[in-house]
């Protein structure tokens, strides 16, 4: 297999996962952790997400050129 392939890949999934926190973020908050502030948390949680995300488009991008 093509490395450009595979790296596309994983920068999909990676983008997927991250699109998973961002929208998920406060369940995953009020399920996972014992933090008595949930906006903090969600705060935290969604800014993981924004950075994977930026993350694997940047994968995505570099490889396509």
């Amino acid at each position: 297999m093509d490395i450009k392939i595979i790296l596309s890949i994983i920068g999909a999934i990676i983008s997927f996962v991250a699109v998973i926190l961002i929208f998920n973020a406060r369940k995953i908050v009020k399920n996972r952790f014992s933090l008595g502030d949930q906006n903090g948390g969600t705060l935290a949680v969604k800014a993981i997400g924004l950075i994977l995300f930026i993350l694997g488009m940047l994968i995505i991008f570099f490889n396509l050129t």
